[in-house]
């Protein structure tokens, strides 16, 4: 339950109290995409898929669990999409200004996201935001920090924690089409990875938000195909 906390506090604005760190706490971070897909659903299932209630939707859970992700999807590609080096790439994502391409990002992904919520099942909603999370786990275990800040306190993910977090999954397995299209997600989020490691040397706390946001649309999106 301590770690269920910690991940809470860690992830959320939902105002938690609690001394535990970061790094004991990455185990339990899909818990937060159960409750971020719980509300969606409860949503959804409350007051149907119209088009308010599903920006209403979305704008109430961006605003409690992944406005801290969105805008490290936001920094990330203004950094990425730089031609500068590598120190001059995490000043960019230090300084968090939007640039062209980071809004342009931004206000797609929210198109497709209003587009496929409309869509997708309730499975494939619940799946694609604890993939997310998931997503955050995995690609961490494989990778380092590139600097310090509060990203790079939850490494070293140890193989145990690993363990713990793909317990999480395990429900999923029920449902053997929506694994694959998690298993989609998680290439694409190990994709992102690969491409931080080449270009800044790691992993930063705005870099895990943009891969828990690029799972995340990559699983819905596909989950919503026929």
């Amino acid at each position: 339950m301590k770690g269920i906390a910690g991940a809470i506090a860690f992830l959320t604005r939902i105002p938690i109290k609690t001394d535990v760190n970061p790094a004991n706490a990455v185990g339990d971070f899909p818990v937060v995409g159960y409750m971020t897909g719980g509300i969606y659903i409860l949503l959804f299932w409350i007051l149907g898929r119209s088009f308010p209630v599903i920006v209403l939707s979305i704008f109430l859970v961006y605003f409690l669990f992944n406005a801290f992700h969105f805008d490290g999807l936001l920094d990330t590609t203004d950094a990425f999409m730089s031609q500068k080096q590598r120190e001059k790439k995490l000043e960019i994502m230090k300084m968090g200004n939007s640039g062209p391409m980071a809004i342009l990002v931004g206000a797609l992904y929210m198109i497709l996201m209003t587009y496929v919520l409309g869509r997708v099942s309730f499975v494939g909603i619940l799946a694609s935001t604890v993939s997310g999370r998931y997503a955050m786990v995995l690609t961490a275990y494989f990778s380092k920090p590139a600097k310090s800040g509060l990203g790079a306190s939850i490494f070293p993910v140890k193989l145990k924690t690993l363990i713990h977090a793909s317990v999480y999954l395990v429900p999923f397995l029920f449902f053997p089409r929506t694994l694959l299209f998690i298993g989609i997600g998680l290439v694409a989020a190990f994709a992102m990875k690969l491409i931080s490691d080449r270009m800044i040397g790691g992993m930063t706390g705005d870099v895990l938000g943009s891969i828990e946001e690029i799972a995340q649309i990559v699983v819905l999106t596909t989950c919503q195909l026929r």
